[in-house]
């Protein structure tokens, strides 16, 4: 295991330590709990981690709830119509 490898675990650590204390918390938060217990780092490599792993704050938004679209609003009054015949061709003219 390399240092930075050890670095990046202990950090990992800490901020998961933070977490499950305080689910709550977004990895702001959670960046200045590691850092009180001395595992400094930027809100970005907080971020970094926190998005990795998938720790997210509770109050956070949910992923991946797409709905389908509904039926149209109105009737189509101009009777639009965007099919076409076949592949794009360009017309050129000498």
């Amino acid at each position: 295991m390399t240092d930075a490898e050890f670095e990046q675990a202990t950090r990992a650590n800490a901020l998961f330590d933070a977490h499950r204390e305080d689910p709550e918390s977004g990895y702001r938060f959670l960046a200045d709990e590691a850092r009180g217990v001395g595992s400094g780092m930027a809100d970005r490599t907080a971020w970094r981690i926190c998005r990795d792993d998938s720790w997210r704050s509770v109050f956070g938004k949910k992923r991946g709830r797409y709905k389908k679209a509904g039926p149209p609003v109105h009737d189509d009054l101009v009777r639009r119509d965007f099919t076409t015949d076949g592949a794009n061709r360009l017309w050129l003219t000498e």
